[in-house]
């Protein structure tokens, strides 16, 4: 350790009782000096014997003991001036070895004219000491101006040890970085990231050090470590290229919008599939079929850009189209086509919370050789969440959509839905799970459709309802290019209005047959298993089951008497079977770009 300069700031002689003391100080009779004033610390002279105290065990070569007899008499009524006894408590610290406290002290002494320059120079002594030359520097610049010879001859000298330590510390950070990469090339991780941190601690200043330690961490699956790693990386100086790979990694540390990153995406995938029971689409026509079952082929194509808008504001335009084709003739009506244009924007409001928006529209078409206009929508939601840790999130959103139908054949599916649903994700090393509830309102019309034959009676069926759902999701990572999902749910529907047979009578008359509140209850089952066969190429297997049950079904029965006049409740004169199931399976191949 190299002792800089400590000056120690003796008192001016004058006729007190402390006059023999100061005497044998200054003739260097240290012990005799340190008794006459411990003799003489008394008030109203206490502070100024305790600091004569301090500065004679300084010079006998006892720091620690002159440190407390300082500190007593920065105590006393009577306390030295502030300045010069700061410096002398920065003498005493750094003989101690305790080199930032004595940085701080000669710090407090620079207001002091005559004192500042010696006092810049030995803090900066006491920060390259504490291992700061970044702050030896900077003292040491600032003695610079009007120093005097001597003065000028230490801030060289600081300045030259200075240069000497940053050369070291850079051979050593340097070799340290090289070792990292090496270890990080191989995979070893943990070891890799011993040595950017130990690159990190010699060469302070350097940000890419920082960023390798936390891209270590975040393959070792340490995300918190990760972020803390490469948030303090973007605060010290980094190329623009390292800029942008930081931030890329704080993008796969977040989550929402941000964690799927910056790209531009085009996907596109076709695939074969059956649907055991076509027909129930719970927006058709009076139809009693019990199952339509036919083969399918289906087409989509998808296209996704993502960018950051700032640190915090992210977005999204997606466009998505699909294209379903039923095989059997009876089925081909209920062949769709699907177009969805989107438009979304998350901000980080803080750390762990996030806002955003959406809005999109929909297109849908229907049949294959009498091809037309289904219904069109426009839609907006609004969500809030909050990732409580690494593990879990919650989140609310709030969705709701105006749909029209696109001729007057579809009128009846004109109309508003309103969604409003709470989840709670929770995410493993490998395995994905979301619990979810959901409050719907689809207040969609009413059609009024002939019984066919029948020019007097007709039925009446509303379609807008509300209901209540819950569900859960999981996807499991079984391995590199494998991974499996499960979605279930399950919803209660009640109707908002009644289903009746509207009968005109002979006398003209008109009377309501079979008037019920319809209730439902769905149940959905998904699983899906993928297998990436390339990076541009994924096969998928999927399985949906729906089962529906419903008081709404012909072929219900009744209690005896109730098919009677003036009503006629009886679910003969229902106008579906909402009891069934329906089974689908598909197999499709996916590439993206």
């Amino acid at each position: 350790m190299l002792l800089p300069v400590l000056t120690l700031m003796t008192l001016l002689a004058a006729a007190d009782p402390l006059a023999e003391a100061r005497q044998a100080f200054s003739e260097g009779q240290y012990p005799e000096a340190e008794r006459l004033a411990l003799q003489a610390a008394q008030p109203p002279q206490e502070g100024t014997a305790l600091y004569l105290v301090g500065l004679a065990r300084f010079r006998a070569g006892r720091p620690a003991e002159a440190l407390e007899a300082l500190d007593a008499a920065g105590r006393a009524t009577d306390a030295p001036e502030r300045a010069s006894w700061s410096f002398n408590r920065g003498a005493c610290l750094y003989a101690l070895e305790r080199f930032a406290e004595a940085e701080q002290a000669f710090l407090e002494a620079t207001p002091d004219e005559s004192l500042a320059r010696l006092a810049w120079v030995n803090a900066g002594f006491a920060a390259l000491d504490a291992g700061s030359p970044e702050r030896a520097s900077r003292w040491a610049e600032k003695a610079r101006p009007g120093a005097s010879e001597r003065e000028a001859v230490l801030v060289e000298e600081l300045l030259s040890l200075v240069a000497h330590e940053r050369g070291l510390a850079e051979d050593a950070a340097a070799e340290a970085y090289r070792q990292g990469l090496v270890s990080f090339d191989a995979g070893r991780f943990d070891e890799a990231r011993a040595f950017f941190l130990q690159a990190a601690k010699a060469h302070p200043a350097s940000g890419r050090a920082l960023l390798m330690a936390g891209a270590s961490a975040y393959l070792r699956g340490e995300r918190e470590t990760a972020r803390e790693d490469i948030t303090a990386a973007l605060a010290l100086p980094l190329e623009p290229r390292d800029i942008q790979t930081a931030r890329d990694y704080l993008d796969r540390l977040s989550f929402g919008l941000r964690a799927q990153g910056r790209e531009f995406r085009v996907s596109a995938g076709a695939g074969l599939g059956f649907d055991s029971n076509v027909l129930q689409v719970g927006v058709a026509a009076r139809d009693l079929s019990t199952g339509t079952a036919s083969a399918f082929a289906e087409a989509g194509l998808g296209l996704v850009a993502r960018w950051r808008l700032s640190d915090t504001v992210f977005t999204q335009l997606s466009y998505d189209g699909t294209q379903r084709a039923y095989a059997v003739s009876s089925a081909q009506d209920y062949s769709l086509q699907l177009h969805r244009a989107a438009v979304a924007l998350e901000w980080e409001v803080a750390r762990r919370v996030r806002l955003g928006a959406s809005s999109w529209g929909d297109l849908f078409f229907t049949d294959l050789s009498d091809f037309r206009g289904l219904q069109g929508s426009v839609s907006g939601s609004a969500w809030a969440a909050l990732d409580e840790s690494e593990w879990t999130s919650s989140r609310l959103d709030v969705a709701f959509a105006h749909k029209a139908g696109l001729i007057s054949e579809f009128d009846y599916l004109t109309g508003q839905r309103l969604d409003a649903m709470l989840s709670q994700e929770f995410r493993l090393k490998t395995l994905g799970l979301t619990a979810w509830y959901r409050y719907r309102e689809d207040r969609i019309g009413t059609l009024e459709q002939a019984v066919s034959g029948s020019t007097t009676q007709e039925y009446v069926i509303p379609f807008a309802w509300t209901g209540h759902a819950v569900g859960a999701s999981a996807r499991l990572v079984l391995s590199e290019r494998l991974d499996a999902s499960l979605n279930a749910e399950a919803e209660w529907r009640d109707y908002l209005s009644d289903s009746y047979l509207r009968v005109q009578s002979t006398d003209g008359s008109v009377e309501e047959w079979g008037r019920r509140r319809r209730e439902d209850f769905r149940f959905v089952l998904g699983p899906v298993v993928s297998a990436r066969l390339s990076n541009h190429l994924q096969l998928s297997a999927r399985y949906e089951l729906l089962v529906n049950t419903s008081n709404v079904d012909t072929r219900l029965a009744d209690p005896a008497g109730t098919c009677v006049a003036p009503d006629y409740v009886c679910h003969r004169y229902d106008y579906t079977n909402g009891n069934y199931q329906k089974h689908l399976v598909m197999l499709e191949l996916g590439a993206t770009w």
